[in-house]
């Protein structure tokens, strides 16, 4: 009978449940898509570097996966408790007819069995079919041949996703049957008639903390922007919680400053049921301004990690050819007497006699100490070894790598000097010393700078700040490292001279390179990096996403049920049902809009301060970032803001 009974309720109230279901079947869907990436790869024509990259990228989702499956439960537990809490009337009913705790226990336990047995399988089935386009994906990310694309299903994916789910739903059972334990029939029966009373009444209070969390966002804006990101220190995090500070307390105050405002408008506040909806939101703000602060400072993260992960993955792909000049990179140090040995001459006859080299190039770096007081005018910040250990080149080295590039030489007087930056972090210090125009002193000699920073590769892998003199400056200097970069005529030339430099390394340790670069496993580096911050973005982009919208639409939902009474009393007074859809529309926007307007704000701030590190890497695609983005936000929290809006609606209209 309890089954029955289960599965009536489960039938009957399947629109209440749709937020619910949806929910559930859409964790699934996402859990099994991206712990199926392990057997993707059978799918597609890879190195087997790439190979290796694709088991490591697995191997971190799974870990993420834990972390994202206790959310996806805490979020499940949120909703599992707005059910109980729609229906405490009809467990009252129960009660009343003589039906013990325990077995209203089970029928939840039934029909949350019920929902979540069918959730479960309609989310593999999505989540199977996703997979599928995910590996379409997954060959883009990888630049990977899928001329042997086939419909694949992932065991332990699915294993994966019925396992943890299972976890879920038995802790869900857990905490209905202490809820339906602590329950009083007198509770159950009046719950709905309780209001939650308004703690702020004094109208200059709130405007006080108003205009604090408006000056706390302000200074946390104004730290963030100067400091940036790349330096964690103090200033970056009282940034963080002068915006979380400020955050709580501009939700916290906003609902008595929009009454106070729109009953200053006699008009608007009298307009339709204005009064009520300023009622309703005034009512809730004890509850809702921490979890609207939460959903808010999370959806901050969501479009920050979203927009910034699909940025860098674009900038790996586009930055590829300015990382990897060189088919080959060879880097040898020098001894403690700074001898340098050319590494041409090193390698073996087989290599240097290879018809797969087209033209190679060495160059030394040297190290100097500067004379005392050439840079006491400049913040040496991250920066002291300038001091002691400052690194040169050669304007004629420099000249010969630029025409192995196809590029121009560039011209340099004896008393001048060109610095080498290749990222943010050193361009500040270029900057510095160009603005400031502090001159280079090595013995006898002194160099003033140009403005022009340097910017084309010396090899495969150097970003540190280098400094481009003339040949004489470096006479009396030691030797520090040497690099041979090498050409080849072709791909496949690259790949056999790899694989020929690589035994030889590996074969002779003692030849005296260090080691090597070629621009396959930067190519390689870079597509694997585009991999993982692409998937960790829209994997973490999607689930926050998913748990702020289900936690405004809950709450939204709970309120819809606690207010039908309400509703119901307006119709008798004479409000129609267009007046009611609008005022419940207006609610439920107000709730929906105001923590993603301020998200989207503090976004804005964020991802100006984080624009730093992602030009570290190279050049950020706005536009598309910000259209990707926008979709993204649109399609999921849209899709929650309807239903919910809908599903409401029939709640307070349901006779």
């Amino acid at each position: 009978m309890l089954t029955k009974l289960a599965f009536k309720n489960v039938s009957k109230s399947l629109r209440d449940y749709a937020i619910y279901f949806i929910t559930l079947a859409f964790g699934v869907c996402v859990f099994y898509m991206f712990n199926s990436i392990y057997a993707q790869q059978d799918l597609m024509s890879v190195t087997e570097s790439t190979s290796e990259a694709m088991v490591a990228l697995s191997e971190i989702l799974s870990y993420i996966s834990v972390f994202v499956a206790v959310i996806l439960g805490f979020l499940i537990v949120y909703a599992n408790n707005f059910f109980i809490k729609r229906r405490k009337k009809e467990l009252a009913v129960y009660m009343t007819l003589g039906m013990g705790k325990r077995k209203i226990s089970t029928i939840l336990l039934l029909e949350t069995s019920f929902i979540a047995l069918v959730a479960l399988v309609v989310g593999l089935a999505f989540g199977v079919i996703g997979s599928q386009f995910m590996s379409l994906f997954t060959a883009k990310l990888f630049e990977a041949d899928m001329t042997e694309f086939k419909f694949v299903f992932a065991p332990d994916a699915a294993f994966k996703s019925v396992l943890y789910f299972g976890l879920i739903f038995i802790i869900v059972m857990i905490f209905n049957s202490f809820v339906i334990s602590k329950f009083k029939l007198i509770d159950l029966l009046y719950a709905s008639r309780k209001n939650e009373s308004l703690k702020i009444k004094k109208t200059w209070f709130s405007v006080v903390l108003f205009v604090f969390s408006i000056l706390c966002l302000g200074r946390a804006y104004y730290l963030i922007l100067t400091n940036g990101m790349i330096y964690i220190n103090s200033k970056f995090f009282a940034s963080i919680l002068l915006g979380i500070v400020g955050t709580l307390l501009f939700f916290f105050s906003l609902a008595t400053i929009l009454t106070k405002l729109v009953q200053a408008n006699k008009p608007l506040y009298f307009k339709n049921l204005n009064i009520f909806i300023l009622r309703q939101l005034s009512s809730k703000v004890n509850t809702n301004f921490i979890s609207v602060s939460v959903v808010c400072i999370v959806l901050l993260l969501t479009i920050g990690i979203f927009s910034s992960g699909y940025s860098m993955q674009n900038v790996l792909s586009t930055d590829l050819k300015q990382s990897a000049a060189y088919n080959m990179s060879l880097f040898k140090f020098a001894d403690s007497e700074g001898n340098d040995y050319e590494i041409y001459e090193l390698l073996p006859l087989e290599i240097k006699s290879s018809n797969d080299i087209t033209e190679w190039k060495e160059l030394n770096i040297y190290r100097g100490k500067l004379n005392e007081g050439s840079l006491d005018n400049v913040d040496l910040t991250s920066f002291a070894y300038l001091i002691d250990s400052a690194r040169f080149i050669t304007i004629s080295d420099y000249n010969d790598l630029l025409k192995m590039q196809g590029e121009k030489e560039i011209p340099l007087g004896n008393d001048q000097y060109y610095i080498y930056s290749k990222n943010l972090f050193t361009d500040k210090m270029a900057n510095q010393l160009i603005s400031k125009n502090i001159s280079l002193e090595y013995g006898n000699a002194s160099l003033v700078p140009l403005k022009e920073i340097q910017t084309k590769n010396i090899s495969n892998s150097e970003d540190s700040l280098l400094f481009i003199v003339p040949d004489g400056f470096v006479a009396n200097m030691k030797v520090d490292s040497t690099i041979l970069n090498i050409n080849c005529t072709n791909r496949e030339s690259e790949i056999r001279l790899t694989k020929l430099i690589e035994d030889t390394l590996t074969n002779s340790k003692d030849i005296g390179i260090a080691y090597s670069i070629s621009k396959e496993s930067v190519y390689e580096s870079s597509i694997t990096s585009k991999a993982l911050i692409s998937y960790l973005a829209i994997y973490l982009g999607i689930v926050f996403m998913i748990t702020c919208a289900a936690i405004l639409a809950i709450q939204q939902l709970s309120e819809a049920t606690d207010n039908k009474e309400r509703y119901d009393l307006l119709k008798k007074l004479g409000a129609d049902k267009k007046m009611l859809n609008k005022a419940l529309f207006t609610q439920i926007a107000i709730y929906f809009f105001l923590p993603l307007l301020l998200a989207i704000i503090h976004s804005i701030v964020g991802l100006t301060a984080a624009n730093d590190v992602i030009k570290i890497m190279g050049q950020m695609d706005v536009v598309s970032s910000v259209i990707a983005t926008a979709i993204f936000v649109i399609i999921v929290y849209g899709t929650y803001f309807a239903i919910t809006y809908v599903s409401s609606k029939n709640i307070i209209n349901r006779e």
